[in-house]
């Protein structure tokens, strides 16, 4: 009996030794550090891993993993996608000074392909290339298509392979539906796409469910949607609820992709059909529950429609002082909200200086709202003075009552208000698009 037992745990010990761990270790450096810490984040948000820096910048975090999956890293105000297997031990090297071109990793061949592909994807010109003539255009994106493809070479793991080769179709599939929209936009004249242009999309199963966890495939789905609209003079929003009830027979995949765009289309459209859609929509969505939902947040939404009350704000200006949306009734209000970490709302910068210099004799108040954290605010108040921004800016202090009010969920955002108090426009047309110019001169 001894003997047996003995046996057992020798069996017991030598199966422990072959059972690889789940913990995965990710250390690495950082040259210039923006901040004292890095981190792991999770898609769900929930248990992401930190660690300070040393002095010399180095980190290291560990954690417990289950199956392979996507995460990313963060340092400073920027992140970067890795794929991580149980196990795992990387080693990572960055200047954040040049956040993209200098990460580079030791044992995780997946993560560095994610960085070149990241890299390949910034270096696109996109309105050049969809500017291309149709014959252009695809060929282009098939070389495109084949650089990626090339990247992904046998140190990869097979399974990280399939989901990136699949990825790649997608989001390069979604960029040919994209393709006549965009052309149009950029050239302003209209143009027929060839009979056999969308065969492409015949090599997916659109009602197959396993399209609705995984992004790149997903967006492949709701551009599908959007893209086939039919007639220029229906609703965008009516004219897809149609298409989905028409080309897809998966329940699961109609209530999702309905469910999605309604949101969007709350969110960022004009609700004069609002009755219409939330029709349409309850009669294509099975869930009743989230068909009230909607329904609830619709009525919510249509106190944004044109014409409709400004909702009032107030927030301190640069000296402290209390500054209202009303305080500016007998003008119209040209706002903009954004922060100072914003990217696309730093680049609308020089715009937005022109327009109301170009403007400042007309009866219009150019007023900024920035959403930077109360830790912040000395940046918000550097960035006033480095950049010379002029009009009236107000600090909210993060995410406050103007980003409820308005059901913000992006920035820039812009919004144009009347004489009156009125909503003109809660979407407004940023600075740098022309048709900016174009209202302001109907305005005045």
């Amino acid at each position: 009996m001894k003997n047996f037992i003995l046996s057992l745990l020798a069996c017991l010990a030598i199966a422990c030794q072959n059972n690889p761990s789940k913990n995965v270790v990710i250390s690495g450096k950082v040259t210039n550090p923006l901040s004292e810490t890095a981190s792991i984040l999770f898609s769900n948000e929930t248990n992401n891993e930190t660690d300070s820096l040393n002095q010399s910048g180095s980190f290291k975090i560990e954690f417990r993993l289950e199956e392979a999956k996507y995460i990313s890293f963060k340092h400073g105000p920027e992140t970067t996608a890795m794929y991580v297997k149980p196990g795992d031990e990387i080693q990572l090297t960055i200047d954040p000074n040049e956040f993209d071109e200098t990460i580079f990793y030791t044992g995780s061949h997946a993560s560095n392909f994610l960085a070149k592909k990241y890299l390949l994807d910034e270096k696109l010109d996109r309105r050049a290339l969809y500017s291309l003539s149709e014959k252009d255009f695809l060929s282009e994106v098939n070389n495109i298509e084949k650089n990626l493809y090339a990247l992904l070479n046998h140190r990869l793991d097979e399974t990280f392979k399939k989901n990136e080769e699949k990825s790649i179709w997608m989001e390069w599939s979604t960029a040919k539906l994209n393709y006549q929209g965009y052309h149009e936009t950029i050239s302003d004249s209209s143009i027929i796409l060839s009979k056999d242009y969308f065969n492409f999309i015949t090599e997916i199963d659109v009602n197959d469910p396993i399209h609705l966890e995984n992004n790149d495939s997903f967006n492949f789905l709701k551009t599908y949607v959007k893209s086939r609209k039919k007639s220029q003079d229906k609703n965008y929003m009516l004219s897809s609820l149609e298409f989905l009830s028409t080309h897809f027979e998966s329940q699961k995949t109609i209530d999702t992709i309905a469910m999605v765009m309604m949101k969007n289309y709350l969110d960022e459209d004009n609700l004069s059909e609002i009755e219409e859609v939330l029709i349409a929509f309850k009669k294509i969505h099975s869930d009743t529950s989230m068909v009230s939902k909607m329904t609830e947040l619709a009525i919510e939404m249509t106190l944004l429609n044109p014409g409709n009350r400004a909702i009032d704000f107030t927030y301190p200006n640069k000296n402290g002082k209390e500054k209202s949306l009303s305080d500016f009734k007998g003008s119209y209000v040209y706002l903009d909200v954004w922060a100072t970490w914003c990217g696309p709302c730093k680049r609308e910068i020089p715009d937005l200086i022109k327009l109301e210099k170009d403007y400042h004799d007309k009866n219009i108040v150019f007023m900024s709202v920035s959403v930077d954290e109360e830790d912040d605010h000395q940046t918000w108040l550097d960035m006033i003075e480095e950049k010379q921004l002029g009009g009236v800016q107000l600090f909210a202090a993060g995410w406050t009552q103007i980003a409820k009010d308005y059901h913000i969920k992006g920035i820039p955002r812009f919004m144009l208000f009347d004489p009156q108090g009125n909503i003109l426009d809660t979407n407004a047309s940023r600075p740098s698009d022309p048709l900016t110019r174009v209202l302001f001169e109907q305005l005045f």
